[in-house]
């Protein structure tokens, strides 16, 4: 049974109706499985997600406060995201790899008056400074003094259907990664949400019968909006996974027999580096998204021979909604570097300094406009200005639009290298020490020079059991690239920091060469 035409598509107003319509098509249906425990069934999601709403209501919680959740892939994510919206609140996911302070920020700034969290969690943050306001706790593993188990929001009765809601009322706040500053609270409304769904359904195909693997966390807008709300609102099956590990990945796939899976490049070639790769039998997988980074043309035909999957490179951010853009998996590998085309019913164009529009080919900043893009920054309409203008979301990215209207990111425009005037975009030198033997990831940025102002380095991980010499990969790049652009140090490590989408914190790489560099001069 394929999705389109196999049953009556539900239709959508709002993110709450997606169980509530759900329930009533296809009940009996598995909406989500875990680790642990029954699957749950849409019936059965959408009788707790209305129960939630309920006990919302019986504490006066009124529509349009925030409902915090501080939770890993678990359904009680699930139900407080679906049941916190089917109240008229607002859902504010938040990173549970914050520190306690960084996620105080958060609850503060959002003026949360509902946290859903585990005892752990509560005993690192409820006692900070700024989250004095926050009136309801609820653990979903204990119960602690000044708070209530989460099972009590499930035992009242539900409500009888979703709140009343307009598609462009604040349904979601998702919080920036912060690598900039403080953290800013990206409102998304019904509508953006919807049409991301849309948007996935377009390109990706998503289907009924499909089954997706969400590892990715769902305080991410990735995990959230384009697999597990997407999914979803297709009918389909979500197997959630807590943590990432690479054996039970692919046991999962094996066993769901999963059709949809979206991670960033690095996981793939973990899969396409396994000697064992070849006892997993992932011939259901059909879909195989990706983004955060480009993947290797290699790494793409390994997949290939691994599953018979259509492989989409995709980009976003959290102020689209999600989805900006997507590579038709007829070009995955002759146009590996591309992360695709506009969503349809959106526009891209890449801009210079002045705002004016620049032709194909010309580098410049990223803008992105549509249904998608969010509608500001809560509590920040000056930042929210400098963000969107006249409807154009300034990505942050340095891009270039081909005659053909396929994107290229080359850089974000605050990691873009000025060496004394000539520009180096990160991304050319990484896609050249991919191509290095023996490199599994690879990060290039800007650190200090007495004459240049900054110069390109670099940070490599080896592939398991493999050596690499700088000196031979700083040759092999110079064979390949003009000299200027050739890093200047390459240190080796185990690992390169990501935001939890996946994306390589530069910020970060500056700050630990500069601490290397300081140790190495005392």
């Amino acid at each position: 049974m394929t999705g389109e035409g196999a049953r009556e598509r539900a239709a959508f107003r709002t993110i709450a109706d997606i169980p509530f319509l759900q329930a009533r098509l296809r009940g009996e249906k598995t909406a989500i499985v875990t680790d642990a425990g029954d699957p749950l069934s849409y019936a059965a999601l959408d009788d707790r997600c209305r129960r939630f709403a309920a006990f919302l209501r019986s504490r006066s919680i009124a529509s349009g406060e925030r409902v915090a959740i501080l939770l890993q892939n678990v359904p009680e994510f699930v139900v407080s995201y679906f049941g916190a919206i089917s109240a008229g609140c607002v859902a504010v996911p938040v990173n549970y790899r914050l520190s306690p302070p960084e996620v105080a920020y958060i609850l503060s700034d959002c003026a949360a008056s509902v946290v859903v969290t585990t005892s752990e969690q509560f005993g690192k943050v409820a006692g900070q400074e700024g989250v004095r306001g926050v009136g309801n706790w609820l653990l979903v593993d204990d119960r602690r003094e000044g708070s209530l188990p989460f099972g009590d929001a499930l035992a009242v009765n539900p409500v009888p259907a979703p709140a009343p809601a307009a598609p462009d009322d604040v349904a979601v706040l998702l919080y920036t990664s912060g690598t900039t500053g403080f953290p800013k609270g990206a409102m998304i409304s019904h509508r953006n949400t919807l049409f991301n769904v849309d948007s996935c359904r377009a390109t990706l195909e998503y289907r009924e019968d499909d089954v997706g693997l969400l590892t990715l966390p769902l305080f991410h807008v990735t995990g959230l909006h384009s697999q597990l709300v997407a999914l979803l609102a297709c009918g389909a099956t979500v197997v959630l996974q807590k943590e990432y590990d690479t054996g039970q990945v692919l046991e999962r796939i094996a066993r769901n027999r999963v059709t949809a899976l979206f991670f960033v490049p690095a996981i793939y070639k973990l899969f396409t580096l396994r000697n064992d790769i070849g006892r997993y039998d992932l011939s259901s997988v059909r879909i195989a998204a990706y983004g955060g980074a480009p993947m290797a043309p290699e790494t793409i035909e390994a997949l290939n021979r691994a599953m018979p999957a259509r492989l989409h490179n995709c980009y976003g951010l959290t102020e689209c909604s999600s989805l900006g853009t997507v590579l038709p998996s007829e070009f995955a590998l002759t146009r590996s570097e591309s992360v695709g085309l506009p969503v349809p019913g959106t526009e891209a164009e890449v801009r210079d300094a002045d705002f004016g529009a620049l032709p194909p080919g010309e580098p410049g900043e990223l803008y992105l406009r549509g249904p998608h893009i969010v509608q500001g920054y809560f509590g920040a309409p000056e930042k929210t200005r400098e963000a969107i203008r006249d409807g154009w979301l300034n990505t942050g990215d340095i891009a270039r639009i081909d005659g053909d209207g396929f994107v290229y990111i080359l850089d974000r425009a605050k990691d873009m290298i000025n060496r004394g005037g000539e520009k180096i975009y990160s991304l050319e030198v990484e896609n050249v020490l991919y191509m290095c033997p023996g490199v599994a990831e690879a990060a290039v940025f800007g650190i200090p020079h007495p004459v240049f102002g900054e110069v390109p380095a670099a940070r490599l991980v080896p592939l398991p059991g493999a050596k690499i010499d700088p000196e031979e990969i700083r040759a092999f790049c110079r064979a390949r690239l003009a000299d200027y652009k050739v890093p200047v140090q390459v240190g080796i490590a185990d690992r390169i920091p990501r935001n939890p989408g996946g994306k390589i914190m530069k910020k970060e790489l500056r700050r630990e060469w500069e601490s290397r560099s300081q140790e190495e001069a005392r």
